[in-house]
């Protein structure tokens, strides 16, 4: 580990960039989605349609990258949401991205339950709260101690005709 006095070195001699720079985004499978601004939410997404729009692709890629676009979209959902339609279009672009990505691909069982309640929690915002139970329900199955899972649905309160 590098000791303060290096670090301060390193960025007075440019080594490390400046905390205001935005870093481009080179990839569509960026490790954390939301440390990124929303300028680099958008280059990842750019990144994402190119590799799902490509034909060469196979499906599972294909899969990935939907779920990491999904996944960007939320993201950009939760910085500037604001009720309206263009909110609800973006949650619902996410939401598609999420269910076409699981159908494509099966993730490992901790990216599914992260994307099932993404999904979830957007499905919950747009007033679609069966769906939403229904996702946190899947989790539940796999894992019943998952306490995100369980916050999720007990925030939606008492299930109407599940």
């Amino acid at each position: 580990m590098l000791k303060a006095t290096a670090i301060a070195a390193l960025v007075l001699a440019g080594v490390l960039p400046a905390l205001s720079q935005v870093v481009p985004i080179q990839t569509c499978f960026e490790e954390s989605v939301a440390a990124l601004r929303l300028s680099q939410l958008e280059q990842g997404i750019g990144h994402c349609d190119k590799l799902i729009d490509d034909q060469a692709t196979p499906a599972t890629r294909r899969g990935e990258a939907l779920a990491q676009r999904g996944l960007m979209r939320a993201r950009i959902w939760t910085i500037v949401a604001t009720p309206g339609p263009t909110t609800l279009a973006m949650a619902a672009q996410s939401i598609a991205d999420i269910t076409e990505s699981l159908r494509l691909h099966t993730p490992a069982m901790g990216r599914r339950h992260v994307l099932l309640v993404i999904r979830a929690q957007l499905y919950a915002a747009t007033g679609q709260t069966r769906r939403a139970a229904e996702d946190y329900a899947a989790i539940l199955r796999d894992d019943p101690n998952n306490a995100e899972a369980r916050r999720g649905r007990d925030r939606l309160g008492p299930a109407e005709g599940l």
